[in-house]
């Protein structure tokens, strides 16, 4: 059986969508690994950029609570992704675009507050977790402790939400993160080249996890 990747979408699309999305990077990554794509438990409204193209890929999820003033805290949701987590796998990776790079957050960092480190999680356009209190006195306390497992953050530049996506990196240890920036929006990228460099940075750091303890 190949190594398996979790696969988390945005707020307002679903694991089919997201299944298109991330075409381009799921060809090349399906050569070594089985993609799992998986439902948010919330029902929402199409999320940006959704329509009209996914118009009748109903119903629309998203994982969290996370409007302006209503940020959830603590996710009353991450145990159920746990044991998704642990039923479907065992997972090498994790995979998220924009909430569910939030999503993804909150999973590896429980995690590693258990002793467990994946290999990897790429993160695409991610909203960051306690996003309200982004450059607050309470800010410095949220991103501590410091995620140690090896980061992969995708952000274009024309991103809406790149301060934020730029952000998520604080909750991730410098030495063990990467940055990969594209030109484009709040999308998955689309560029042969950049989706061949992640897949190759994404099998590197699968490899070199087999020297985890």
């Amino acid at each position: 059986m190949p190594p398996k990747i979790l696969c988390l979408h945005g707020s307002g699309t679903s694991a089919a969508i997201f299944n298109i999305q991330a075409i381009r990077l799921s060809r090349i990554l399906k050569k070594q690994f089985e993609l799992v794509f998986i439902d948010g438990f919330i029902d929402t409204g199409p999320g940006p950029g959704v329509l009209p193209f996914f118009e009748g890929m109903e119903p629309y999820k998203r994982w969290l609570t996370d409007t302006v003033g209503q940020e959830e805290r603590p996710w009353s949701d991450l145990e159920r992704l746990v044991e998704i987590f642990n039923r479907k796998g065992p997972f090498v990776g994790v995979i998220g675009f924009s909430q569910g790079a939030k999503a993804a957050t909150h999973l590896i960092r429980w995690l590693e507050e258990r002793g467990q480190q994946l290999g990897f999680v790429a993160l695409f356009g991610g909203t960051v977790p306690f996003r309200l209190k982004v450059n607050t006195e309470e800010w410095p306390e949220l991103i501590k402790p410091t995620i140690i497992t090896r980061s992969i953050h995708v952000i274009g530049d024309d991103d809406p939400w790149r301060a934020e996506s730029e952000a998520l990196m604080d909750h991730y240890d410098k030495p063990s993160r990467s940055l990969i920036r594209f030109k484009g929006g709040h999308h998955m990228p689309v560029d042969a080249d950049i989706n061949e460099k992640l897949a190759e940075l994404i099998v590197k750091y699968h490899k070199e996890s087999d020297d985890f303890p």
